[in-house]
């Protein structure tokens, strides 16, 4: 199962699928989950596709005849652009893309509720916060990072957990596929031991964005965050402090790589202008309309920072 790492939508997609294989297509099924980064180039050169059977969620398209299963919402879901059209001459029955959805995960959930097949309880609930995160379907920016209820602490978690993270996030996506609820997986302590700490710095890391946070053109607020490696991207804290903003970039290490965040402000009273995803696509990234990203080696700073300056001048103009 290959999932965007790291992402609420990612992990809620491969958990729900991993149900529907083992309830629908091979019960007992054994989930082996793979994080994929949206890097330049080919994410998949060099990845073993060599399951007995293989999904990929959330995540861009790859030709591999090995790919049995695929969906996904991004609009940059095929990089090269030529490859969707080797995508639309395969048709086939047993994977779809859907950028106007909300989330993948309910895309997931809409089309195998068409063939008959829904998901439990708990994983419904997966299915409803994947959908109001993932659009950012939330009333305001101060909603957005509230962090009031377990999902949104969750979406926390899967982006700051360190120490043994793959082996982590497995084992999140294994137990939500297997029923563990939200509310058990924002109270396990194997959990807690790295969200706590986040949760316990997370207004002083907002007051530290507040003085970074500059406006580089026009309604466009960036966040250098080179110089601050303890500092996370702002997310949804950008609008917070900058309501009147119209996008939000921000520039980061993270997990071993440069990351260039880019989102429009889903609460701004200015209408977007711009497709983000094709942006950053430009830079070797991808995303949807309103939000996207580029990552980076560590060793390519200064192709980061001319990426920066050039989605910097575009989303000014």
């Amino acid at each position: 199962m290959f999932f965007h790492d790291r992402c609420f939508d990612g992990t809620a997609s491969a958990a729900l699928f991993a149900r529907f294989h083992r309830e629908a297509i091979a019960p007992g099924s054994r989930l082996v989950p793979v994080g994929m980064h949206h890097t330049d180039g080919d994410p998949f050169a060099g990845v073993a596709i060599d399951g007995d059977d293989n999904a990929c969620v959330d995540f861009r398209w790859t030709p591999s005849p090995r790919l049995r299963w695929w969906f996904d919402h991004h609009r940059t879901a095929f990089q090269p652009p030529d490859l969707r059209a080797a995508y639309d001459a395969r048709a086939s029955a047993t994977q779809w893309f859907a950028p106007e959805a909300p989330s993948c995960t309910g895309l997931i959930a809409r089309v195998l509720g068409e063939r008959g097949w829904t998901p439990p309880p708990g994983l419904a609930e997966v299915v409803r916060w994947a959908e109001i995160i993932d659009a950012a379907a939330f009333a305001s920016a101060e909603d957005a990072i509230s962090l009031a209820t377990p999902a949104q602490r969750l979406a926390v978690w899967l982006g700051a957990v360190e120490q043994e993270a793959s082996e982590r996030i497995a084992r999140y996506i294994e137990a939500l596929a297997s029923g563990a609820t939200l509310a058990e997986l924002d109270a396990a302590s194997w959990v807690r031991d790295a969200l706590d700490p986040v949760l316990a710095g997370r207004a002083r890391n907002v007051e530290a964005l507040a003085r970074l946070g500059q406006e580089r053109a026009a309604g466009v607020i960036v966040f250098d965050l080179i110089d601050h490696p303890e500092l996370p991207s702002p997310g949804f804290a950008g609008y917070a402090l900058h309501p009147g903003c119209r996008y939000v970039v921000a520039l980061s290490r993270s997990h071993g790589a440069l990351k260039i965040a880019v989102g429009h402000n889903p609460w701004s009273p200015v209408p977007r202008a711009h497709d983000v995803g094709a942006l950053c696509q430009a830079h070797g990234g991808g995303g949807h309309a309103a939000v996207g990203g580029i990552t980076l080696a560590l060793d390519e700073l200064p192709r980061a920072r001319a990426a920066l300056a050039a989605v910097i001048a575009a989303l000014g103009a």
